[in-house]
Protein backbone atom coordinates (compact mmCIF):
# COMPACT_ATOMS: atom_id res chain seq x y z
CA UNK A 1 0.00 0.00 0.00
CA UNK A 2 1.51 3.35 -0.92
CA UNK A 3 0.76 6.91 0.60
CA UNK A 4 1.03 10.41 -1.83
CA UNK A 5 0.76 13.55 -0.03
CA UNK A 6 -0.14 15.79 -2.54
CA UNK A 7 -0.64 19.11 -0.05
CA UNK A 8 -2.83 20.62 2.97
CA UNK A 9 -4.75 17.99 3.87
CA UNK A 10 -4.79 15.96 0.06
CA UNK A 11 -3.51 12.24 0.08
CA UNK A 12 -3.71 9.37 -2.86
CA UNK A 13 -3.87 6.37 -1.54
CA UNK A 14 -3.40 2.79 -3.21
CA UNK A 15 -3.27 -0.63 -3.23
CA UNK A 16 -3.27 -3.06 -5.73
CA UNK A 17 -5.02 -0.73 -8.27
CA UNK A 18 -6.81 0.89 -6.44
CA UNK A 19 -6.86 4.43 -5.26
CA UNK A 20 -8.61 6.93 -2.98
CA UNK A 21 -8.10 10.27 -3.23
CA UNK A 22 -8.60 12.40 0.87
CA UNK A 23 -9.50 16.10 0.76
CA UNK A 24 -8.72 17.79 -2.73
CA UNK A 25 -8.20 21.12 -2.63
CA UNK A 26 -8.76 24.24 -4.69
CA UNK A 27 -5.65 25.60 -6.12
CA UNK A 28 -6.44 29.05 -4.70
CA UNK A 29 -5.45 28.09 -1.52
CA UNK A 30 -1.65 28.70 -2.79
CA UNK A 31 -0.79 25.33 -4.35
CA UNK A 32 -0.43 23.93 -7.81
CA UNK A 33 -3.57 22.85 -9.43
CA UNK A 34 -4.22 18.86 -8.77
CA UNK A 35 -3.12 16.93 -11.41
CA UNK A 36 -4.83 13.37 -10.36
CA UNK A 37 -6.10 11.32 -13.17
CA UNK A 38 -9.26 8.71 -12.56
CA UNK A 39 -9.18 7.96 -8.47
CA UNK A 40 -12.04 5.22 -7.74
CA UNK A 41 -12.91 6.90 -4.64
CA UNK A 42 -12.87 10.60 -3.50
CA UNK A 43 -13.60 11.18 0.39
CA UNK A 44 -14.67 14.17 1.17
CA UNK A 45 -14.53 15.01 5.02
CA UNK A 46 -15.87 18.67 4.83
CA UNK A 47 -18.01 21.03 2.59
CA UNK A 48 -14.81 23.93 2.52
CA UNK A 49 -13.26 24.74 -0.37
CA UNK A 50 -9.48 23.82 0.63
CA UNK A 51 -11.56 19.95 1.29
CA UNK A 52 -14.03 19.58 -1.46
CA UNK A 53 -12.59 20.47 -4.42
CA UNK A 54 -13.78 17.84 -6.76
CA UNK A 55 -14.20 19.41 -9.47
CA UNK A 56 -9.91 19.91 -9.24
CA UNK A 57 -10.00 16.14 -9.92
CA UNK A 58 -9.95 14.50 -13.54
CA UNK A 59 -12.47 11.38 -14.45
CA UNK A 60 -15.49 9.65 -12.95
CA UNK A 61 -14.48 8.53 -9.51
CA UNK A 62 -17.35 7.93 -6.80
CA UNK A 63 -17.72 10.87 -4.07
CA UNK A 64 -18.28 10.21 -0.73
CA UNK A 65 -19.40 12.31 1.86
CA UNK A 66 -20.62 11.71 5.52
CA UNK A 67 -20.11 8.51 7.84
CA UNK A 68 -22.67 5.81 6.61
CA UNK A 69 -20.93 2.51 6.71
CA UNK A 70 -20.64 1.43 2.77
CA UNK A 71 -18.29 -0.89 0.60
CA UNK A 72 -16.67 0.33 -2.15
CA UNK A 73 -14.65 -1.88 -4.07
CA UNK A 74 -11.94 -3.98 -1.90
CA UNK A 75 -12.69 -1.68 1.03
CA UNK A 76 -15.42 -0.09 3.43
CA UNK A 77 -15.72 3.48 4.21
CA UNK A 78 -17.40 4.36 7.76
CA UNK A 79 -16.60 6.79 10.69
CA UNK A 80 -17.55 9.39 13.18
CA UNK A 81 -19.31 12.61 13.48
CA UNK A 82 -16.38 15.24 14.17
CA UNK A 83 -16.36 19.59 15.13
CA UNK A 84 -13.99 22.04 14.05
CA UNK A 85 -13.53 23.39 17.05
CA UNK A 86 -14.40 23.57 19.92
CA UNK A 87 -17.20 26.42 20.34
CA UNK A 88 -21.07 26.75 20.52
CA UNK A 89 -21.47 26.53 16.71
CA UNK A 90 -19.02 24.38 15.34
CA UNK A 91 -19.32 23.05 11.84
CA UNK A 92 -19.52 19.28 11.82
CA UNK A 93 -17.03 17.05 9.81
CA UNK A 94 -16.47 13.42 8.90
CA UNK A 95 -14.04 11.62 10.30
CA UNK A 96 -13.31 8.94 8.46
CA UNK A 97 -12.05 5.61 8.66
CA UNK A 98 -11.08 3.09 5.88
CA UNK A 99 -10.78 -0.67 6.17
CA UNK A 100 -8.81 -2.19 3.37
CA UNK A 101 -8.18 -5.51 4.17
CA UNK A 102 -7.01 -6.21 7.64
CA UNK A 103 -5.75 -2.41 7.50
CA UNK A 104 -7.67 0.29 9.33
CA UNK A 105 -6.68 4.29 8.02
CA UNK A 106 -8.10 7.45 9.22
CA UNK A 107 -8.23 10.53 7.59
CA UNK A 108 -9.60 13.40 10.48
CA UNK A 109 -10.28 16.23 8.20
CA UNK A 110 -10.01 19.41 9.98
CA UNK A 111 -10.60 18.29 13.99
CA UNK A 112 -10.62 20.93 15.82
CA UNK A 113 -11.50 19.54 19.69
CA UNK A 114 -10.44 16.50 21.93
CA UNK A 115 -12.13 13.24 20.73
CA UNK A 116 -15.05 11.61 22.64
CA UNK A 117 -14.14 8.12 24.58
CA UNK A 118 -16.57 6.42 21.82
CA UNK A 119 -14.63 8.17 19.23
CA UNK A 120 -11.36 6.72 20.59
CA UNK A 121 -12.77 3.39 20.41
CA UNK A 122 -14.53 3.66 17.08
CA UNK A 123 -10.25 4.91 15.91
CA UNK A 124 -8.77 2.20 18.12
CA UNK A 125 -6.05 0.09 16.22
CA UNK A 126 -4.91 2.31 13.73
CA UNK A 127 -2.71 1.38 11.14
CA UNK A 128 -2.69 5.14 9.54
CA UNK A 129 -4.07 8.03 11.19
CA UNK A 130 -3.54 11.55 9.26
CA UNK A 131 -3.66 14.27 11.32
CA UNK A 132 -4.34 17.60 10.77
CA UNK A 133 -2.02 19.96 13.91
CA UNK A 134 -1.62 23.16 12.27
CA UNK A 135 -4.01 24.95 14.79
CA UNK A 136 -6.44 27.86 14.44
CA UNK A 137 -8.95 26.05 11.98
CA UNK A 138 -7.83 22.28 13.66
CA UNK A 139 -6.26 21.24 17.45
CA UNK A 140 -2.46 23.31 17.65
CA UNK A 141 0.23 20.77 17.48
CA UNK A 142 0.28 19.92 21.54
CA UNK A 143 -3.25 19.05 21.31
CA UNK A 144 -2.97 16.82 18.29
CA UNK A 145 -0.09 15.09 19.82
CA UNK A 146 -1.95 14.70 22.79
CA UNK A 147 -5.21 12.47 20.50
CA UNK A 148 -1.83 10.54 18.90
CA UNK A 149 -0.75 9.43 22.41
CA UNK A 150 -4.00 7.79 23.54
CA UNK A 151 -5.01 6.64 20.13
CA UNK A 152 -1.37 4.92 19.49
CA UNK A 153 -1.64 4.52 15.75
CA UNK A 154 0.94 2.26 14.40
CA UNK A 155 1.93 5.35 11.73
CA UNK A 156 0.64 8.97 11.78
CA UNK A 157 1.23 11.37 8.80
CA UNK A 158 1.14 15.14 10.06
CA UNK A 159 -1.57 17.37 7.62
CA UNK A 160 -3.17 20.77 7.02
CA UNK A 161 -0.52 23.18 8.33
CA UNK A 162 1.33 25.82 7.83
CA UNK A 163 4.06 25.90 4.44
CA UNK A 164 5.74 28.87 2.95
CA UNK A 165 3.49 27.73 -0.15
CA UNK A 166 -0.11 28.14 1.55
CA UNK A 167 -1.46 31.70 1.56
CA UNK A 168 -1.40 33.29 4.70
CA UNK A 169 -3.89 35.50 3.82
CA UNK A 170 -6.56 32.62 4.13
CA UNK A 171 -4.53 31.07 6.38
CA UNK A 172 -3.28 33.60 8.53
CA UNK A 173 -2.42 32.05 12.12
CA UNK A 174 -1.56 28.06 11.05
CA UNK A 175 1.35 26.80 12.98
CA UNK A 176 3.81 24.55 10.70
CA UNK A 177 4.42 20.87 11.83
CA UNK A 178 7.10 21.50 14.26
CA UNK A 179 5.01 21.57 17.05
CA UNK A 180 2.82 18.53 16.50
CA UNK A 181 6.28 16.57 15.21
CA UNK A 182 8.52 17.62 18.87
CA UNK A 183 5.47 17.01 21.13
CA UNK A 184 5.13 13.63 19.28
CA UNK A 185 8.35 12.61 19.91
CA UNK A 186 8.41 12.22 23.97
CA UNK A 187 6.75 9.29 22.57
CA UNK A 188 7.00 8.01 19.48
CA UNK A 189 9.64 7.94 16.75
CA UNK A 190 10.19 10.38 13.81
CA UNK A 191 11.21 9.44 10.39
CA UNK A 192 11.89 12.44 7.29
CA UNK A 193 10.35 11.68 3.98
CA UNK A 194 11.37 13.95 1.15
CA UNK A 195 10.04 11.94 -1.25
CA UNK A 196 6.47 12.84 -1.10
CA UNK A 197 5.53 9.42 -0.78
CA UNK A 198 5.96 6.02 1.37
CA UNK A 199 5.48 2.33 0.95
CA UNK A 200 3.15 1.83 4.20
CA UNK A 201 3.88 -1.70 4.15
CA UNK A 202 7.38 -1.65 4.68
CA UNK A 203 6.51 0.50 7.52
CA UNK A 204 4.30 -2.15 8.92
CA UNK A 205 6.37 -5.00 8.84
CA UNK A 206 9.11 -3.31 10.99
CA UNK A 207 7.07 -2.39 13.71
CA UNK A 208 7.17 -3.07 16.57
CA UNK A 209 3.81 -3.75 19.33
CA UNK A 210 2.32 -0.23 20.51
CA UNK A 211 5.24 1.45 18.72
CA UNK A 212 4.13 4.54 17.38
CA UNK A 213 5.71 6.28 14.06
CA UNK A 214 5.29 10.02 13.14
CA UNK A 215 5.74 10.01 9.22
CA UNK A 216 5.85 13.72 8.14
CA UNK A 217 5.80 13.52 4.81
CA UNK A 218 7.19 16.34 2.34
CA UNK A 219 4.26 17.50 0.72
CA UNK A 220 4.27 16.91 -3.46
CA UNK A 221 3.00 20.23 -4.59
CA UNK A 222 1.05 17.78 -7.20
Amino acid sequence: MRLDYLAHSCFLLHHQGYRVLFDPYDPRIGYPALRVQDPNLIVVSHDHHDHNAVGQVNGRATVVRGIARRGYGPLTVSGCIGWHDDGEGAEPISLTLLEWGDRRVAHFGDLGCDLAAEQEKAFSALDLLLMPCGGDYTLDGKKAARVVERLRPKLVVPMHYMTPFLDRGQFPNLETAESFVGACKKFASVVHERSGHADLDTFWSQAKEGEVTVLHLQHQMA
